[in-house]
């Protein structure tokens, strides 16, 4: 049997670390490739989808950072990667 199907805990674990990984890739992405001059919901959404993939990858790290260490660390670069990706962002009026 597979160790990560009886580890159901810890393989549930790597799915939320990839969906939280990817929802926050695809957000930052997004909002660097809005127009920000259009008011439109797209950004409202990315914007939302950013902070909800921010808190839920960085609790998923946290939880990680003994059981998989290297996975832990590879979402924490990506979560300080994202923040100031998005930080440098221009605030248009």
């Amino acid at each position: 049997m597979n160790r990560i199907a009886i580890d159901s805990h810890r393989s549930l674990f790597y799915a939320l670390f990839a969906i939280f990984e990817l929802l926050l890739l695809v957000s930052v992405v997004a909002l660097w490739c809005i127009d920000p001059r259009r008011m439109s919901g797209l950004d409202d959404a990315a914007g939302i989808t950013f902070w909800f993939s921010f808190f839920g990858l960085s609790v998923v790290c946290w939880l990680l950072r003994r059981a998989a260490p290297r996975m832990a660390r590879v979402g924490l670069i990506t979560l300080v990667g994202s923040f100031i990706a998005g930080s440098l962002l221009p605030a248009v009026p």
